[in-house]
């Protein structure tokens, strides 16, 4: 059975898929045959590729690979995917992890052995791409979407050392399933949340949260995004929701 994950999909978005599936359904005519979705997804960059049939359109995306200051990318609006480069995604943003032992804090070797240790015994995920220079690599699974086993997910992590180590990562499905007469994709962001949630048990490292818990993460986000910190986005402080001083009660 599809499940359809619950969503608000902005009206942009809507007549874009509209636009999509309008282009699914005049290539439908041609079997065999595979078109480029740039031109419907807006985003050549992700290399993406749509197949159809009458009920079903399935856009393929390869969004995997670092940029050239060795980052993960971000998650597509209408990608299952969690990084912690989604920023633009609140939905799909994971926190960076960081070593819970000052022994792999320190040593950033140390430190990326066990990553690949970890990534290596989560069953299902094979190593397929890796650069201990970075340090980076990629791994490969079987995605849970579609469920006839023939999707992919791309798992990458890299190191980073700002000032202290940190592991940035981007976990997706190459595939996004569109049943007619739905606009939405086929949920299965689930899946990567418990993939990601299991490797990082099995490190035994903890989430640095918002990014007010670095300095170095708060420069990231300045220069790249134009907003202090992550904390700013959501509206939120470590501490809770604070009220401005110009909003509080005079006594």
């Amino acid at each position: 059975l599809w499940r359809v994950e619950a969503m608000f999909v902005p009206p942009l978005a809507l007549a874009r898929r509209a636009a999509l599936q309008l282009l699914a359904g005049s290539l439908s005519s041609l079997p065999g045959k595979s078109a480029s979705a740039a031109s419907v997804t807006g985003d050549a960059a992700r290399k993406c590729t749509t197949t159809s049939n009458p009920s079903t359109t399935i856009v393929t995306c390869l969004g995997f690979g670092l940029s050239s200051d060795n980052r993960v990318g971000g998650c597509a609006a209408d990608e299952a995917c969690v990084a912690t480069s989604a920023i633009r995604n609140p939905s799909k943003y994971g926190p960076p992890w960081r070593p819970g032992s000052s022994l792999e804090a320190g040593d950033q070797a140390r430190s990326w052995r066990a990553v690949v240790a970890a990534v290596t015994e989560e069953p299902g995920l094979k190593i397929v791409e890796q650069d201990a220079t970075v340090p980076y690599l990629r791994a490969e699974a079987t995605a849970a979407v579609p469920p006839d086993g023939s999707g992919t997910d791309d798992v990458e992590f890299v190191l980073r050392q700002d000032d202290g180590v940190r592991l940035l990562y981007r976990s997706a499905t190459r595939q996004a399933v569109f049943v007619y007469p739905l606009q939405q994709p086929v949920a299965n962001q689930q899946s990567h949340i418990r993939r990601l949630a299991s490797i990082r048990a099995r490190l035994g490292w903890e989430e640095v949260g918002l990014p007010a818990d670095g300095k170095a993460l708060d420069r990231e986000m300045m220069a790249r995004y134009n907003v202090p910190t992550a904390k700013r986005i959501f509206g939120l402080e470590l501490g809770g929701m604070r009220v401005s001083e110009d909003d509080e009660d005079e006594e």
